[in-house]
């Protein structure tokens, strides 16, 4: 498999030449040290990847000459992440494991112990979903996940459909993983550094959501997430064979 991989957004099998964008490109060229004739895999994060050949690598604006398109067909396990906003880089850090782990969509919540403020939302948005390429990209996950706009948990849990759903607990009522009851398409909470509110927890168990432990141990919030997915994966997995 090439080692060299950038997203391109508006793939298309009509086309035989693509040019990537300048951060793209100084990414590919100036980064990775792309050199012309490297084969790249380059993919527009809705399952459609095109196996090129780098024809002229400059880092500005690279062209490349597409050998052979094909398209990956999304899992029929789809997870939607909604976490409460984290400060500093954690919450980057976290974006980049989703998209590593295959999670279909991110919904990231405002909770009553969120110490994080959204001020300019478009700027955070873009900076957000280039995490998320890098996800993909470092993982080779063809699918790019859905980052939905950022809402109080209240206002997410009055308009959201969540027939199945859990939460990542710290609290003694935990539902063991063998006795969930879920569907291949689930909502997993995580709460924010402190945890959700006694309060919170009360709103998502009226939605339905069941609380789940992911270990004897208070993990950090970037670590309780890799370990809800994986663990919610492997659920879904098995239970659906």
């Amino acid at each position: 498999m090439p080692d060299f991989r950038s997203f391109a957004p508006e793939l298309c099998p009509e086309k035989d030449q693509i040019a990537l964008t300048p951060f793209e490109s100084h990414h590919l060229v100036t980064t990775n040290r792309a050199r012309e004739d490297d084969t790249v895999v380059l993919f527009d994060g809705a399952g459609i990847e095109c196996e090129a050949i780098l024809k002229i690598a400059n880092r500005r604006r690279a062209i490349l000459t597409a050998a052979r398109y094909r398209k990956v067909e999304r899992s029929c396990l789809q997870i939607t992440l909604a976490i409460a906003l984290i400060k500093g880089k954690t919450f980057d850090t976290i974006l980049r494991q989703t998209a590593e782990l295959g999670v279909s969509c991110i919904q990231p919540l405002i909770t009553e112990r969120t110490q994080v403020q959204v001020k300019n939302s478009s700027a955070k948005r873009e900076k957000w979903t280039q995490h998320l390429i890098e996800g993909c990209k470092q993982s080779g996950n063809p699918w790019l996940p859905n980052l939905t706009e950022t809402a109080g948990l209240e206002d997410y849990l009055e308009n959201a459909n969540l027939e199945s759903s859990v939460v990542a607990s710290l609290e003694d009522n935990s539902t063991p993983w063998k006795d969930l009851s879920i569907s291949k398409s689930t909502t997993l909470f995580i709460g924010p550094e402190g945890d959700f509110t006694r309060s919170e927890y009360d709103s998502l168990e009226k939605k339905g959501a069941q609380a789940v432990s992911l270990g004897p141990y208070v993990l950090k919030s970037e670590t309780a997430v890799v370990a809800a997915i994986s663990q919610l994966s492997q659920y879904l997995r098995l239970d659906n064979r």
